[in-house]
């Protein structure tokens, strides 16, 4: 399949969202693709384009950190002359960013500041996509539009807001390439298991209790990690510089006590016997509920992935590779 893009860097490639872009860039376009990211490549399961299959030649490594490596990253840019840029590097933790703000800051804002700038000074560089989060708007009303006003209300959504800020200033003052997405919450094969759905089907395996902050009462919609690479490659090849898109299923808004209990039913575990509720929400925003139609209108996408089947698929993976995830850290792990 030919494209508009033929050489794209994504920052961030080892992320969930990151290596799943990765992988569709592999397998349904002819682009070549640099990866960089602050850690090393990951055991094949968890990393899609090399679950099951061999490295792919149009695909090069560079375990670069954005917060310390400028020069170098810089030298790959130059090397590389990407035509696009998809920058998924950030401290994405909502929780944990109240422990460790001025983490989030850094990468989130100061690292996408220097990069950006020197990017924009680069004549090869011909579209930037920002990979930003509906936590920049704070907690929502349903079907929030892309021209809402912002309120983070968390470090993490304040210090991409941040970010994203710098990003529009640069675009408006030298008509820097940038387009934004901003997503739903993302689930998946593959994803970091300290998440909710892959955690709630590993400690079903494992026979333990899952404690639910906030009785589970916080709305959100799931959009599955396959659905936000293709929404990302459409935005790439077809979005308008300074534009925002938001990736999310209409009308599916769901409550985290809800998606507990659909994950705990297709694991075979009881929801009565594996839950506890909590009512302290540590500081997380009680919705986010964001219209996607702009995406359908514009570019005439949509999610293909049902949310039941994305579950059941997850499920599945986390079987199959059970004596492999089994072995693995479950909580979060702070990356500097």
């Amino acid at each position: 399949m030919s494209n508009v893009f033929q050489r794209v860097i994504v920052f961030g490639s080892n992320s969930f969202t990151g290596s799943h872009f990765i992988n569709y860039l592999l397998e349904h376009t002819d682009a070549e693709v640099c990866g960089i990211s602050r850690s090393r490549e990951y055991d094949p399961v968890m990393l899609p384009y090399l679950y099951k299959k061999p490295a792919n030649s149009r695909y090069n490594f560079h375990q670069l950190n954005v917060n310390n490596d400028l020069p170098e990253i810089l030298k790959v840019c130059d090397s590389f002359k990407p035509d696009a840029v998809v920058n998924f590097a950030a401290q994405g933790e909502v929780r944990n960013s109240w422990q460790w703000p001025e983490d989030w800051y850094e990468t989130n804002c100061l690292a996408v500041v220097r990069l950006s700038t020197e990017l924009a000074k680069r004549n090869y560089l011909k579209r930037y996509v920002a990979i930003s989060t509906p936590e920049v708007y704070g907690s929502t009303a349903r079907g929030l539009k892309e021209c809402h006003e912002y309120a983070p209300s968390t470090p993490y959504g304040a210090s991409k807001l941040a970010g994203d800020l710098h990003l529009m200033a640069l675009h408006k003052r030298h008509g820097f390439p940038v387009v934004f997405t901003r997503a739903a919450n993302l689930y998946g094969i593959h994803q970091q298991l300290y998440r909710i759905i892959p955690r709630t089907v590993i400690y079903a395996k494992m026979g333990r209790v899952i404690t639910l902050h906030g009785g589970g009462k916080a709305e959100r919609a799931f959009i599955h990690a396959r659905d936000v690479a293709d929404a990302t490659w459409q935005v790439l090849q077809r979005g308008c510089n300074g534009e925002v898109y938001h990736l999310s299923p209409q009308n599916e808004l769901r409550t985290i006590h809800s998606v507990v209990k659909l994950v705990l039913k297709k694991a075979g575990a009881d929801f009565e016997d594996m839950v506890v509720l909590q009512e302290e929400n540590y500081g997380q925003d009680e919705r986010f509920s964001i219209d996607g139609s702009k995406m359908a209108m514009e570019l005439g996408w949509q999610p293909r992935v049902r949310f039941e089947d994305g579950v059941s698929e997850t499920v599945e993976w986390i079987d199959e590779n059970w004596n492999d995830i089994a072995k693995r850290e479950l909580a979060y792990v702070h990356l500097r």
